[in-house]
């Protein structure tokens, strides 16, 4: 006796969803009902635990209508709608997880499964001159948001909130004449790191809300174990990979802006930087701007019910 797909037990079908890649995953929970509540109940940090701690994938975003262009590391490319990403800036990628302003409003955002959890109280009414960085996953209890406003080269003007509140904490650094910030992460210990286009850092402290010095990275061997970084930083990633490929991924009248993201190191050493780039269009006639953010290939869920 023939059984058809649509016909089998879900148990079975959640065990196909669970061996198949990200874009196989993707494809399956919209085939049809039954096969989108299978891929729910075989639902995992990754449906491939190989791209867990490989290279990011790269979305870009903010052509024409919701269609965005995902890049895997072998440079295959995906279309994916993302209605969601209409007239959004990404802020922050970590483990999967976007941090998004759009339309007022200051929300996490994982494009893969659509999960969505909105932030209160934006603390800005526009995202130039932002940049942004996350503790943890929304959906854990110790998330940390730090936003930061960088129009300023003499002075920072960082906004942060945590898990379960409502309000944001003001905080100003000045006394140090900046290069253009570019970069923020976390780093461990509750700081945060912003990084400028050259060797510049100036950290932030989360939890004494306190910022320590601006100064220049120590790159050497030689220097002291407690000046060394846990982290080493990719520069140009995207610019260089669309040099190398044949047609390249935006064309010459086309200008982008990135949003970078952490790797995380297989052995816990030492993570890697995918820093934020800025590239301008190389003719200007008929020339767009896009928009792209380096991020893990990750599922993640959250109930329609997950609240800040």
């Amino acid at each position: 006796m023939s059984v058809k797909w649509s016909d089998l037990p879900r148990d079975l079908l959640s065990q196909i969803a669970n061996c198949l890649g990200l874009i196989d995953f993707l494809r399956f929970g919209v085939v049809c009902k039954d096969w989108n509540t299978a891929s729910f109940k075989a639902f995992k940090v990754s449906p491939d635990d190989k791209s867990v701690l490989c290279d990011p994938w790269f979305l870009i975003y903010g052509g024409e209508g919701s269609d965005c262009s995902l890049l895997n590391p072998q440079n295959k490319c995906y279309t994916i709608n993302l209605p969601e990403l209409d007239g959004a800036t990404c802020l922050a990628s970590y483990e999967g997880w976007l941090l998004l302003f759009g339309n007022g409003s200051l929300f996490f955002f994982c494009p893969f499964s659509k999960a969505k959890i909105e932030l209160p109280n934006c603390p800005f009414t526009e995202a130039r001159d932002h940049v942004a960085a996350f503790s943890a996953v929304p959906t854990s209890k110790d998330c940390i948001v730090v936003v930061l406003n960088t129009s300023s080269n003499s002075e920072l003007h960082l906004s942060m909130l945590c898990k379960g509140e409502d309000q944001w904490v003001k905080s100003s650094f000045s006394g140090h004449k900046f290069s253009k910030i570019r970069t923020a992460l976390y780093y461990e210990n509750n700081d945060f790191h912003f990084l400028d286009g050259e060797n510049g850092l100036v950290t932030f402290s989360a939890s004494k809300s306190k910022w320590n010095k601006y100064y220049m990275r120590v790159c050497t061997d030689k220097s002291p174990p407690s000046t060394l970084l846990h982290y080493i930083i990719s520069k140009k990633t995207f610019q260089l990979r669309n040099e190398k490929r044949e047609k390249g991924f935006i064309k010459a009248n086309d200008s982008i802006s990135t949003c970078g993201t952490i790797v995380p190191h297989a052995s816990g050493k030492c993570d890697t930087i995918f820093r934020s780039e800025s590239i301008e269009a190389e003719t200007k006639p008929g020339s767009r701007h896009l928009k792209g953010v380096w991020i893990q290939p990750r599922y993640l869920y959250a109930p329609s019910t997950q609240t800040w």
